[in-house]
């Protein structure tokens, strides 16, 4: 995935990506395969980038979900993005507005959601082409890479000119999410413990809606066990800020050095930063 920190500055006028998914899961042959596909496009600038990737079982929903946070990835910090999808409005509401979702589109200015008819454009033609493409690979036992091109920046101008007249079918009034524009703020701290005997100890992890707990013989082992559920919520974020106590310090650090976008802090640190100055 695009580092949504280097592709693009703040400004006050942010620019617009549109931003087009799909994913389905087919049962053949005795076996379930989905498969998915994101495409974001810029007009301006003639920007496209573009994933797919399938595996091996897996629901329509699930193949769509991916693709939907795929498909936020792609779009650089700062940016609005509108986001086209054939998913059921209700569906769309539900995956947009759960935890990782959050995390996903935590970079943006704002997210406008455009609910489609189904192959309505080129775009959207396009991506269920990749999508199906994907799950076919996937099926036959084809190396991934050659499922979808990852993180592609194409000067395609047949497609930018398109995408300023082939306009998608609207099947629902548009609606908007706010962004953030910023890290994702996550916290790592101790829980109580359970009295009940062999209960051992416990951390949370809380972000936005979600509150991971994890638990452990020691407080080292329940921090672990918490981040390691949190993966998927932090792998989604293009940079997170993850504040934990001193004693936590290299077992954190450790943990996250697999997720390139996590800077890990200090709580006392966040502390006091966010201490008034002495002249307030």
């Amino acid at each position: 995935m695009p580092d949504a920190r280097n592709t693009h500055c703040m400004s006050l006028n942010p620019q617009v990506w549109h931003v087009f998914t799909d994913g389905s899961s087919r049962h053949e042959r005795r076996q379930t395969f989905s498969g998915w596909a994101a495409r974001a496009a810029q007009p301006e600038t003639r920007q496209i980038r573009q994933i797919s990737g399938a595996r091996p079982g897996g629901t329509s929903l699930e193949a769509e979900t991916e693709a939907l946070l795929a498909g936020l990835q792609l779009v650089p910090a700062g940016a609005v993005a509108r986001l086209y999808s054939d998913l059921d409005p209700a569906a769309l509401r539900e995956v947009l507005q759960g935890p990782v979702a959050l995390a996903a589109r935590n970079h943006l200015h704002a997210l406008w959601i455009h609910p489609i008819g189904r192959n309505s454009n080129r775009h959207h033609h396009d991506v269920h082409l990749m999508a199906r493409a994907a799950e076919l690979s996937a099926r036959e036992g084809a190396r991934a890479e050659a499922a979808g091109l990852s993180n592609a920046v194409l000067d395609l101008q047949d497609l930018a000119r398109a995408g300023q007249s082939d306009a998608p079918l609207a099947l629902h009034t548009p609606w908007q999410l706010p962004g953030h524009t910023q890290a994702l703020q996550v916290q790592l701290e101790p829980v109580k413990s359970s009295k009940a005997a062999g209960a051992g100890r416990r951390a949370a992890l809380a972000s936005l809606q979600a509150a991971i707990q994890g638990q452990g013989r020691t407080s080292e082992e329940a921090m672990r066990n918490a981040l390691a559920r949190s993966v998927p919520l932090l792998a989604r974020a293009s940079l997170v800020d993850l504040t934990v106590p001193l004693e936590w310090l290299p077992a954190a650090l450790e943990v996250a050095r697999d997720l390139g976008t996590v800077r890990v802090l200090l709580a006392d640190q966040l502390e006091r930063a966010e201490e008034p100055s002495p002249g307030n």
